[in-house]
């Protein structure tokens, strides 16, 4: 028996230590202020992109207005974000809250999320329609890089929060 819960230590003692690195790899979450500059940053970045890409000064007109919807687009979501979370932070400190309750909050949630997704995807097809293959394919690049929605919402909710 003795031996069962030296061993047993010695495994344990051994994981511990093999497991310390990993947890002080770990990073702190990033400062919310320093996001939002990056974002400002990049969001300038993408203009100056727009008007160096797309020639046709009408055309890259009609691209910034459309950049500035998808920024409210993020923006609106980011709100909807907030407002679901505060709400599932109440109803799970509600002990008596029951299951419809939550399946009724993910259900309006989810609404919202596909209202969303189908309004960025119009978004989308209307920012092609006012580029060209090759510019689109210059222009998307760079967004995917720095300006994807998820880092941008990300910026929002952790300084909104």
């Amino acid at each position: 028996m003795k031996m069962i819960l030296t061993s047993a230590a010695v495994v344990i003692t051994a994981l511990s230590l093999a497991l310390l690195p990993a947890c002080a790899s770990r990073k702190e979450a990033p400062d919310p202020i320093k996001v939002q500059e990056e974002i400002a940053e990049y969001r300038n970045q993408e203009l100056e992109l727009v008007r160096t890409t797309v020639l046709d000064d009408q055309r890259a007109e009609q691209l910034i207005q459309l950049i500035g919807k998808r920024d409210q687009l993020i923006s609106g979501y980011v709100k909807e974000i907030q407002t679901y979370r505060k709400k599932m932070a109440v109803l799970n400190a509600d002990y008596n809250a029951d299951r419809s309750r939550f399946d009724d909050l993910m259900a309006d949630y989810n609404s919202q999320r596909s209202v969303a997704q189908i309004a960025f995807i119009d978004l989308i097809a209307d920012m092609k329609k006012v580029t060209t293959p090759d510019e689109w394919k210059v222009i998307s690049k760079y967004q995917l890089k720095r300006l994807n929605p998820r880092a941008l919402a990300y910026g929002q909710t952790q300084a909104g929060d």
